[in-house]
């Protein structure tokens, strides 16, 4: 009975000693094996956005050593695998000869291009002659953040898009389906993955969009390159009846940049006209950059009954580059101020600062960039205005001073006979030249970046004209005597101080000149 016993814990203590083993062979496997996570920086699209993938959507992936991608670095096991997603935006082999290991005395780096092709080189051929299936025409190109190693965790890819695109949302009294073309429209380019260069074929077609919906409103959009359209360029629409309408698109002279979405909400009238109206997603939103530190946030209001403001937040700062809202309204009332400072619950809170006692610094205030007094509807739209990440380190007397005046006039711009929808952007910029950005500290003794000047971009339309002005300010001790007009200059002259793009659905005419009828 004895020997029977150590019998059986002999063998029990071999079967676990084996599952041990087995175990810890699996973990080294694991550890060696390069999975990814992924997140599509700028402007949401139609398609996919943030970690929200297509099913069995797939990727190239690149390993190389060095700062940068070339033929010669790039390490011979991962040249060009295959990695597919299910929707989650987490990348794993499509088959095991796809399978990458970490190098276990090397730090590597990753490129990843959307679709994946077969090809045996780092060029890929981009063609949008066919609309009608748009995942393959989704371009995309990633990157790995940092170096990385051998044990060191799945590998997260910032992936931009390298496409712009068009979206038209149509009406017409008793229409109710519409297709539409755009010709010419330039078809075809290389894109050059070592150098992240895309490179336009003088191929130019006629290209039908695709309808996402159609009824008595049809929704349709083209996937564009990036740039201008030709000067030629005409989109035309067929109603269901057979009657064509045609809108001259090329000459709005827009030049379309990659990662974003320009809408239009098009009119067909009765005489064969077309009436185009630009929304651009929503007609406040500026391009949106890409950036693995810049993170766009769009938010409703508490009760989701409207759009509330958008921003591009810089999370290594701990600033929005720019605030964007409408002002109407409906945003308008008798609500105080809540004083209700918080974190933004839509970012973590170590990329936030910690403001609840203000800067701490005499002379510096916590600046909102959406006013409070443009959130005066209820008590929770106002608290919005009083997170943290709409705060900046604003010289006391510009936020108290002219800068407020300003907002006041804006508000009164906005309830003139008229108006029903003013669209503004508010923007703190922290870099200026070569100058080193300045920091301040938080309640929590973190960096906060201090802006040296701040920006506002306005936008209104009367009859079926948009007006545009813009103002700039630098963030210093200002006079109490200063006057808001001293500061204007048109959105044109506004964008090449900020290096940013406002209203990009409008021509550049609009923004080039300022209607002092409008703006007085």
């Amino acid at each position: 009975m004895i020997k029977r016993l150590f019998f059986v814990l002999a063998v029990m203590l071999l079967f676990l000693g084996s599952c041990r083993k087995d175990f810890s062979n699996i973990q080294v496997k694991q550890d060696q094996s390069v999975l990814f996570t992924s997140k599509i920086t700028g402007q949401v699209q139609t398609r996919m956005s943030g970690t929200q993938w297509d099913d069995q959507d797939s990727i190239s992936i690149f390993m190389y050593q060095g700062q940068s991608l070339t033929a010669g670095n790039v390490v011979p096991s991962g040249f060009n695998k295959q990695f597919i997603t299910q929707r989650n935006g987490n990348f794993s082999p499509k088959t095991s000869a796809d399978a990458l290991d970490f190098p276990k005395d090397k730090q590597v780096k990753f490129v990843a291009f959307y679709p994946f092709q077969r090809r045996s080189d780092l060029q890929r051929e981009l063609n949008i002659s066919n609309q009608q299936i748009q995942a393959p025409i989704d371009y995309m190109i990633g990157h790995s953040a940092n170096s990385m190693g051998y044990q060191q965790g799945p590998v997260q890819l910032n992936f931009e898009r390298l496409m712009a695109k068009i979206q038209v949302r149509v009406k017409g009294s008793g229409i109710n389906a519409v297709t539409a073309k755009i010709s010419p429209l330039q078809t075809e380019a290389v894109f050059q993955i070592d150098q992240s260069q895309l490179i336009p074929r003088q191929v130019f077609k006629e290209v039908e969009g695709k309808v996402l919906s159609a009824g008595q409103e049809t929704v349709i959009e083209w996937v564009i390159f990036p740039g201008r359209l030709s000067d030629q360029s005409k989109m035309v629409f067929i109603s269901n009846k057979g009657d064509s309408y045609t809108w001259e698109i090329g000459k709005l002279a827009i030049d379309y940049v990659r990662g974003n979405r320009y809408q239009y909400s098009i009119n067909l009238t009765d005489d064969g006209t077309v009436d185009p109206n630009p929304s651009v997603s929503y007609m406040e939103l500026p391009i949106i950059s890409n950036s693995a530190d810049l993170e766009y946030n769009f938010k409703m209001t508490p009760d989701r009954s409207k759009r509330n403001f958008s921003m591009l937040y810089d999370k290594k700062n701990r600033i929005a580059h720019w605030v964007a809202y409408p002002l109407s309204g409906d945003y308008l009332g008798g609500q105080s101020r809540t004083d209700n400072w918080a974190y933004d619950p839509n970012f973590s809170s170590f990329n936030q600062p910690l403001l609840s006692r203000g800067f701490g610094i005499g002379g510096i205030d916590r600046g909102h960039q959406i006013p409070s007094a443009d959130r005066t509807k209820n008590y929770a739209e106002n608290s919005t205005t009083f997170y943290y990440t709409n705060m900046t380190a604003q010289t006391s007397s510009l936020n108290q001073g002219v800068w407020a005046r300003l907002e006041n006039q804006i508000r009164s711009w906005t309830r003139n006979s008229g108006v029903d929808t003013m669209y503004v952007v508010t923007g703190a910029g922290i870099r200026d030249g070569n100058a080193p950005i300045e920091y301040v500290k938080d309640n929590g003794n973190k960096d906060v970046a201090k802006p040296k000047y701040y920006y506002k971009a306005l936008a209104v339309k009367r009859g079926k004209e948009y007006y545009t002005i813009g103002f700039f300010m630098e963030n210093k001790v200002t006079p109490a005597s200063a006057h808001f007009n001293s500061y204007r200059m048109t959105v044109a002259e506004l964008e090449k101080r900020t290096g940013h793009r406002f209203f990009p659905g409008l021509p550049e005419g609009t923004k080039s000149m300022i209607n002092n009828a409008i703006w007085r």
